[in-house]
């Protein structure tokens, strides 16, 4: 009898601790546990990405490589994703130019190459494509101006 109430208190403790160390998490901040890998229920993006469409030229800082196009994916106040044929790699530092619709110069910054992820199928001439984000890094006040005028007018995707 006395081993019957000994294995349920120890039970109990087992998961009283559990619990404690489950609160401890919470309160620090701390995300974990299998379902948080698949299943994330927060947004971590601290600004809002807009879905548009704007014509993006790319120059690597480091490299003698010429001028590159890109297709934008989306944007934010604080970075961007595109689509490339060439693979950048982390840490990569670029010269952006962006013609922003509505303004008549394009705006001008620097940014990094926070990372890149090959796309599963190529294009439809049976080139590679790469999704690269990237983060503003060097931006003016009046670029910053224009690209934050723009995105306020810009819809808050559902």
């Amino acid at each position: 009898m006395y081993l019957i109430y000994t294995v349920i208190l120890l039970i109990l403790i087992f998961v009283l601790l559990i619990t404690l160390a489950e609160e401890i998490r919470t309160r620090r901040g701390i995300t974990h546990g299998i379902a948080n890998k698949y299943w994330v229920l927060r947004e971590k993006r601290r600004f809002v990405r807009f879905q548009e469409d704007m014509k993006l030229r790319y120059h690597r800082i480091d490299s003698a490589h010429s001028q590159d196009s890109a297709k934008m994916r989306n944007i934010s106040r604080k970075g961007l994703c595109i689509s490339t044929y060439e693979k950048l790699k982390g840490k990569d530092k670029l010269e952006i130019e962006i013609e922003v619709p509505g303004f008549s110069k394009p705006i001008k910054f620097t940014g990094h190459v926070m990372w890149v992820k090959e796309l599963r199928s190529p294009d439809e001439h049976g080139r590679r494509m790469f999704y690269t984000g990237m983060r503003f890094e060097k931006i003016g006040p009046e670029a910053e101006a224009i690209l934050i005028t723009h995105l306020n007018t810009l819809r808050r995707p559902r």
